[in-house]
């Protein structure tokens, strides 16, 4: 009997579908693309059980999976947008005096080798920008103040 899930990973969603349990290797189905699971027993009192995959034979095919961007998470701290991690000032899209709402696109930044977008965590005016193009800040670092 064949059972099917839907697991999500990383905010990405599989189809995972296991043949008959009872048997060794297991063949297992995921997003399309078939593999055979052996399961090996583990010594008494082993914590948890361990699987070798062992791929199926069939036309060679690697998927590379896109890099996740990290999510940031931009805090006001008494009127400081700061960085959300470790990164590079890419572009400032803000300049003093302006009003920004909400979600507004404030710097772009790279950090491992991936653009990530700093949005204004509130409604309010640029007071004060404190980083420069090219400029590399550790996390929690000031980037702009906003009032």
């Amino acid at each position: 009997m064949v059972k099917s899930f839907r697991l999500v990973v990383n905010d990405r969603e599989y189809t995972v579908e296991i043949g008959d349990l009872s048997h060794s290797p297991l063949t297992v189905v995921v997003n399309g693309e078939t593999y055979k699971v052996e399961v090996q027993a583990e010594p008494t009192g082993s914590p948890k059980p361990a699987a070798s995959v062992v791929r199926e034979a069939g036309p060679e095919r690697k998927v590379a999976e896109p890099p996740v961007a990290p999510r940031p998470r931009v805090e006001v701290v008494a009127g400081a947008v700061t960085a959300p991690l470790p990164c590079k000032v890419l572009q400032i899209k803000v300049k003093e005096g302006d009003r920004v709402k909400s979600g507004d696109v404030l710097f772009v930044a790279e950090s491992m080798k991936m653009e990530i977008s700093i949005p204004a965590p509130g409604d309010g005016v640029i007071k004060a920008i404190r980083v420069a193009v090219g400029q590399t800040v550790r996390q929690g670092e000031v980037l702009a103040d906003m009032e």
